[in-house]
C-alpha cells in the first residue's frame, strides 16, 4: 500500500503560497539586472529517524556577486511499518560562493569549479527543519540540521537531527 503525506490543514499551502510569492517577486528583480535564473534537479539520500530518497525540482538565482539563493520543492520518499510514504517538502536556501567568480553577468558558468557553504531551511506539513551544508564542485552537498516537528504523524516522527547527502543535477549547458 503506498500512503502519501499531504496536508491535512493550510499551513503547507500558505508557505507554498510566500514562497510562491517570494519566487515572483524576486525573479521581477533578476530580470531587470540581467542576471540569471537556473532549473535544476535534486536527488539524495537523507536520515531523519529513517532512510528517505529524496528527488525534486530546485530553481537557482544566480547573484552577480557568486551567490546563490535555491528554492526547492522535494519528495521525501521512505517506507515505514509496511507503508511507503511521500512526505513533500519546500526550502529556500543561500549558497555563499568561496570564489570570486570572474563572470560577473553570469557566475554559474563558473559554478561547477566551486564550493558553496550553504544555509537552508525545508518546511513539510510536520516539521521544519533549519539546515547547514557544504557543496563540493557545485554538484554534491552534504548538509546536515534539526528538525523541529510541529505536527504528530502516523507512521514516524519527524523530531531529531537530519543529515544527507544531495546531488544537484544541472539542466541546462553551461
Amino acid at each position: 500500500m503506498f500512503y502519501i503525506c499531504i496536508n491535512q490543514n493550510n499551513s503547507m499551502r500558505k508557505i507554498l503560497i510566500l514562497i510562491s510569492i517570494f519566487l515572483l517577486s524576486f525573479s521581477n528583480a533578476q530580470e531587470k539586472e540581467g542576471l540569471a535564473n537556473y532549473f535544476l534537479i535534486n536527488t539524495g539520500y537523507s536520515n531523519l529517524n529513517g532512510n528517505y530518497f529524496k528527488l525534486g525540482p530546485e530553481l537557482y538565482f544566480v547573484q552577480e556577486s557568486g551567490h546563490i539563493i535555491n528554492l526547492s520543492a522535494t519528495a521525501n520518499m521512505a517506507y515505514f511499518k509496511d507503508k511507503y510514504i511521500l512526505v513533500p517538502e519546500l526550502g529556500i536556501g543561500y549558497l555563499f560562493n568561496t570564489k570570486n567568480p570572474f563572470n560577473k553577468a553570469n557566475p554559474y558558468k563558473e559554478y561547477i569549479n566551486a564550493s558553496f557553504y550553504t544555509v537552508r531551511v525545508n518546511a513539510s506539513p510536520w516539521n521544519i527543519t533549519p539546515e547547514i551544508g557544504l557543496t563540493l564542485i557545485g554538484i554534491l552537498e552534504f548538509n546536515a540540521g534539526y528538525s523541529f516537528e510541529y505536527r504528530k504523524h502516523g507512521y514516524t516522527h519527524f523530531d531529531g537531527i537530519k543529515f544527507g547527502l544531495t546531488l544537484h543535477i544541472p539542466t541546462q549547458i553551461f
